[in-house]
């Protein structure tokens, strides 16, 4: 406690046991007293703790952090303040720099399973499963009744295939918390990847009967239950429970989403913008070339769904090659140079210092996600990356791009029944028609982009891929100058070894099947409304329309 004077420590001692008094019946009444203390200078951690109480109940989720933070200051060995601040530091998309703060707390108290389960929340969150599962197994060692950890070992596991580990850890949960809900879904989820639809199907149907109508559970189990009920080819029933899942991800997520700010805005713009620009800043002018940082420096992107995570996991299986998965080093310098059409302007003529401070930026990003591109061909998949190709033609000259397309059908099915982080671009597909249309907008203009940059681009086709792998990759190899090596062919293996943040992990580490050609057949009559929006590009891709 940082006070001074007699009649200073006495209001302070009274300003905390009045606190600790009220706290848990009136926190509106304890922040008061909290605040009033540390207006008149007292100093004390709980003051500060009492006010991001407050700040949490009132949703002011970084005012709470930085209360949390200053009363960690005042206490740096309080393990429950670090978890606080860590947990704040999540809440608020930050997780990356969240996982430090929780190693502080780990290291004062590596026997509090609590710390260990929150800093594998943390690797979760930023799509690292290995480490997820790694934490919140220690959780479980120090804990065997931790509920929570138990379930995130058997949620984790049952979506990358281990299903044997995953069914062991959900019956572990539900022997302590019967029809606990994430267990279940990781045995529904088991069930799946061993092909018992029907079993899958019974336990989904019990839990949505247990489920809120409002609980945000309610859309996984029903995304599942569209997965079981499609494998038993009871397509018009799968397709509902696909579309009710989405209804409920609609309606808990778009508030997060103004008009303005969504995704099919911002591609429209992007098009019309660039469409205004004159063609000819856009040509390729010597010394633009970025500094040598890799050996050949590729961007792999396209439209999600798209076969993307596929060709970079066979490519990931060469030794030569440094690969980076679905990280956003673009994002910043896009919010800096595609923002409007005059800092599209300046990006068309960028050059000398500026270009070089961009370009640095970029690699300073890429090291940052841990990627080491030196020596190395250096992939990187991304596939809305697409919507940036202005910043890659001038940023990285020298790049080569690989463009992956699929039959748009599939495309837009997979995508709309697929259970994806709601992030900007995917909250456009929760409807069928959004996703045709997005689609439509970002392959339009892909089309522009293509027509007006000088690329070095090469089209990656998925069925090529499935139909002839050896000679879709030593195509793929050819052009950005990498050797065939047999190591590619293993690469559902390479999969498996691998954290894949990409939701198409599972069947990747399946390796090659043909299950993903043509499922929109089974789909025809679901799609047909959205079918006059995507035949242009299913003719133009070089696709059967029937």
């Amino acid at each position: 406690m940082s006070v001074t004077g007699d009649a200073a420590a006495f209001e302070a001692r009274t300003c905390l046991r009045d606190i600790a008094a009220i706290i848990d019946a009136d926190l509106g009444r304890a922040n008061v007293i909290a605040e009033r203390a540390l207006s008149k200078g007292l100093r004390h951690p709980a003051f500060h703790k009492t006010r991001a109480l407050w700040f949490q109940s009132q949703n002011r989720h970084a005012d709470a952090l930085d209360e949390f933070r200053q009363a960690a200051a005042l206490a740096p060995h309080d393990v429950n303040l670090l978890d606080a601040v860590g947990l704040g530091l999540v809440r608020l998309d930050r997780a990356a720099a969240a996982i430090p703060v929780f190693d502080a707390a780990i290291r004062i108290a590596p026997a509090w399973a609590q710390l260990h389960y929150h800093k594998g929340c943390a690797h979760a969150v930023i799509g690292e499963p290995a480490a997820a599962i790694r934490c919140h197994e220690r959780a479980v060692a120090l804990q065997p009744d931790h509920v929570d950890a138990l379930t995130a070992v058997a949620a984790a596991t049952a979506r990358v295939g281990e299903t044997k580990k995953a069914r062991a850890f959900a019956e572990r949960a539900l022997k302590l918390v019967p029809d606990n809900p994430t267990a279940v879904i990781a045995l529904a989820t088991c069930d799946l990847h061993d092909r018992q639809f029907e079993r899958a199907e019974r336990r989904l149907d019990a839990l949505l009967v247990q489920l809120h109508p409002e609980d945000p559970t309610r859309a996984l189990t029903l995304g599942l239950l569209g997965d079981a009920l499609d494998g038993q080819n009871r397509v018009a029933e799968a397709f509902m429970a696909f579309s009710s899942k989405n209804n409920i991800l609609r309606t808990l997520n778009e508030s997060r989403f103004s008009e303005s700010a969504r995704a099919l805005n911002f591609v429209e713009r992007l098009t019309g913008d660039f469409k205004r620009t004159s063609p000819r800043p856009w040509e390729r002018t010597a010394g633009t070339a970025s500094v040598p940082h890799s050996r050949q420096h590729v961007f792999l992107l396209g439209f999600m769904r798209s076969g993307t995570t596929l060709l970079e996991q066979a490519l990931a299986s060469h030794p030569d090659v440094e690969d980076l998965e679905e990280r956003e080093t673009l994002k910043d310098l896009a919010a800096r140079y595609l923002g409007n059409p005059e800092s599209l302007r300046e990006l068309s003529v960028l050059n000398g210092d500026l270009l070089a401070e961009a370009q640095n930026y970029y690699w300073n990003c890429v090291r940052a996600f841990g990627a080491r591109p030196e020596g190395k061909i250096f992939v990187e998949k991304q596939p809305f990356n697409t919507l940036y190709l202005p910043l890659i033609a001038r940023l990285f000259p020298e790049a080569r791009i690989i463009f992956s397309l699929r039959d748009p059908r599939d495309v837009v099915l997979s995508c709309f029944r697929r259970h994806l982080e709601i992030k900007t671009t995917t909250f456009e597909v929760l409807t069928l028609a959004g996703a045709a249309r997005f689609y439509d907008r970002v392959m339009r203009l892909a089309g522009a982009y293509r027509s007006g940059l000088s690329l070095d681009l090469c089209d990656f086709r998925y069925e090529d891929m499935i139909r002839d792998f050896d000679g879709s990759v030593r195509s793929i190899c050819g052009f950005i100058g990498l050797s065939w090596n047999e190591s590619m062919r293993d690469f559902d293996r390479t999969a498996r070894t691998r954290s894949v943040r990409s939701p198409s992990a599972h069947q990747v580490r399946r390796g090659l099947y043909a299950d993903g050609i043509g499922q929109w057949r089974r789909y025809q009559k679901e799609l047909s409304p959205i079918l006059p929006i995507l035949k242009p590009w299913i003719e133009r891709f070089g696709y059967a329309l029937d």
